[in-house]
């Protein structure tokens, strides 16, 4: 059953509110419907990340990636690759400066940190030692303490008359 415009007669808005209200939503509605249609896919309308301007196999950074991993890398070899891309000047080269110079810093704070993780596995060795050594001479003295409690607990024995007499 079709809507007459009879029909809507009696339901006009009877307040400004309902009415601005009322003209908001078809406003938006309207806006709705002229929205262009946006394409699905990022490339169809040329946008690309800076880090994918070209394949990865053939990004300098990709040779340093695996010789900079923390486990399995190199990382003095990582550090000689990522300085090299630095010093180059070509365009692809320089879109990947700020990568190149972040993976740079936190090479060289892994390393400064196993410097710093050395230094303290090596001084805990140490105070590891010394306490062991402690722990020895505190037993030794312990029971040189209790030695001569139980000396000072025994009754003397009695001396020979003998012995006194001189």
């Amino acid at each position: 059953m079709p809507l007459k415009p009879s029909d809507f007669a009696h339901s006009a808005p009877r307040s400004p509110y309902r009415l601005v209200c009322l003209l908001t939503l078809v406003a938006f509605l309207f806006g709705c419907a002229a929205t262009p249609e946006v394409p699905a896919d990022d490339e169809e309308i040329g946008l690309r990340p800076v880090c994918c301007q070209q394949p990865l196999e053939s990004s300098p950074l990709s040779q340093v990636l695996p010789a900079a991993h923390p486990r399995t890398g190199n990382a003095a070899r990582a550090k000689a690759l990522l300085e090299t891309l630095l010093a180059a000047t070509d365009d692809a080269s320089r879109a990947q400066h700020p990568y190149a110079r972040t993976l740079l810093d936190q090479i060289n704070e892994r390393q400064r940190l196993d410097a710093a993780n050395q230094r303290l596995l090596l001084q805990a060795e140490r105070h590891a030692r010394q306490l062991k050594d402690s722990q020895l001479r505190t037993d030794e003295l312990q029971r040189k303490i209790d030695a001569l409690a139980d000396i000072e607990r025994t009754p003397p024995s009695r001396t020979p008359k003998r012995a006194l007499a001189r």
